[in-house]
């Protein structure tokens, strides 16, 4: 099997720990996807940790039309195992974050509305890269812009801390959007106007 050359997912040093500890401590729950192609669609993660195990594979082959389910037979409802896979296969799916990059590639912003994804808005271009000119293509021009800036990961997550929090409150709830329908975008700017007095 091969890895997705595009992965929307990353997996950071932690996440590919968590994954390789629930392999080792609690054995393979969830099964991962491939195309037709041998190329893994979901599951990258999954699939990078068990072949460092030496976890062996079976291919079960659909076209989608029936649901393939994995049956652990050495587990019931009160088995502690059985809980702690619980709890590890949504930790291990929580410490995992979107590939801006490759998102933005693929996929607009409002392409994405229906999967209640938002693009994050660090894609992780150098300072280099960087202009004043936030102006988007001809043909999507509103009054809006789209901005890209580099962070380090503390720095970044400062911010989507600070951002999360806005949107908690009274004032994110009924701020004036300028017809913004971004959260992160209108929290973000909250943020800002906050700090500089300019409510």
């Amino acid at each position: 099997m091969k890895q997705d050359p595009k992965n929307y997912r990353k997996h950071s040093d932690r996440n590919k720990e968590l994954i390789n500890k629930s392999l080792q401590k609690l054995g393979a729950g969830r099964s991962v996807l491939i195309d037709s192609e041998d190329y893994l669609i979901a599951g990258n993660g999954v699939m990078e940790q068990a072949e460092a195990l030496g976890i062996p594979t079976r291919i079960v082959e659909t076209d989608g039309t029936e649901l393939v389910v994995v049956k652990r037979t050495d587990l019931k409802l009160d088995d502690p195992k059985r809980k702690e896979l619980a709890l590890a296969d949504n930790a291990t799916s929580d410490t995992s974050e979107w590939d801006a990059p490759f998102l933005t590639e693929d996929w607009g912003e409002g392409d994405l509305e229906d999967w209640d994804v938002e693009i994050p808005e660090w894609s992780g271009l150098d300072e280099d890269e960087l202009t004043d000119e936030f102006n988007l293509p001809d043909g999507d021009r509103e009054p809006f812009q789209q901005m890209t800036f580099s962070l380090a990961d503390e720095q970044a997550e400062k911010i989507k801390e600070a951002m999360a929090e806005m949107k908690k409150t009274d004032e994110f709830k009924y701020a004036e959007t300028f017809g913004n329908e971004n959260g992160n975008g209108n929290a973000l700017y909250l943020l800002v106007v906050t700090s500089n007095g300019q409510r």
